[in-house]
């Protein structure tokens, strides 16, 4: 499973945990997260993803009476998360709805950043 992540576009490392059944992904500066290709990636070993627990780092913006995060090229909207600063860099740790478009971000704990 490993080796299969590791050759996916945009994949920086891998780890795995049998253990607490978790892996990470890191992905290259300017990549894409590709929820689909994860999902295929490990099915061929016969694993399935329950759910997509994200760290990342951007911006929040607002469009109307909606919030995005603003992660590189990806955008999330904001559902049933605590308030968190717009426009400025934020790092978050959150779940990913990847069923909706736009991709859905609850946040569960987000930190500040230095300006860029």
């Amino acid at each position: 499973m490993e080796i299969t992540l590791r050759r996916l576009d945009g994949v920086d490392k891998v780890a795995i945990s049998i253990e607490k059944q978790v892996f990470a992904v890191t992905y290259k500066a300017g990549a894409t997260f590709q929820p689909t290709a994860l999902r295929e990636a490990v099915a061929a070993a016969d694993v399935e993803v329950v759910r997509f627990h994200v760290a990342a780092r951007g911006r929040v913006k607002e469009k109307g009476n909606q919030s995005f995060f603003i992660a590189g090229n990806d955008r999330f909207l904001l559902v049933d998360s605590p308030q968190v600063p717009v426009d400025v860099p934020i790092g978050i740790m959150g779940t990913v709805n990847e069923a909706t478009t736009p991709m859905e971000i609850k946040i569960d704990d987000f930190k500040p950043l230095g300006q860029d």
